[in-house]
């Protein structure tokens, strides 16, 4: 699992994709977009294309706090996924934490999001239509809602295993 700022930085590119365009497909920002659009938040300039490019391909290597963090507010922000105030942004951890200074516990948060945003990325490139119900699930704060929908999902669950399983029998 590569953990260098590049990889991290790449993994998030990869992950917070541009909305469909008019043919349905989405792509990742490009360094000229995700710097306009920190200049844009931040009411003034951050880094440079070039620079952000550099933190991409690796030849630099640690950037600043500052430019981590703007990094991650800017995908938040251009994926609508922004963190209520108040609350902690995990996309911020993944960037601003550095896995080779960090305690045990930075590396497992690092590791932990590093998985998690693998795991989005299949689910998003194999089922597209998965990810829209994951992102709605993800609103739900109610136990009662909660259990409604664990119920349900079971509900499916054994009806889908009993249709294959008359289309087996069938065969």
């Amino acid at each position: 699992m590569g953990l260098t700022f590049a990889d991290r930085l790449n993994m998030v590119f990869a992950a917070f994709l541009q909305p469909p365009n008019e043919i349905g497909e989405r792509v990742e920002w490009t360094n000229t977009q995700v710097v306009r659009a920190m200049e844009h938040l931040h009411g003034r300039p951050i880094c440079t294309v070039g620079h952000l490019r550099s933190l991409r391909n690796g030849s630099r290597t640690k950037p600043s706090v500052e430019i981590a963090s703007s990094l991650a507010r800017t995908f938040e922000y251009l994926s609508r996924t922004e963190p209520e105030p108040g609350r902690a942004s995990a996309l911020a951890a993944y960037l601003v934490l550095d896995p080779a200074e960090g305690r045990a516990e930075d590396l497992d948060t690092i590791r932990g999001i590093h998985s998690q945003l693998e795991q989005a990325i299949a689910v998003r490139d194999s089922r597209p239509q998965v990810v829209g119900i994951m992102a709605r699930l993800g609103d739900l704060e109610d136990e009662e809602s909660l259990q409604a929908v664990e119920a349900l999902v079971e509900q499916l669950g054994q009806e889908e295993k009993s249709r294959r399983g008359m289309l087996r029998r069938r065969r």
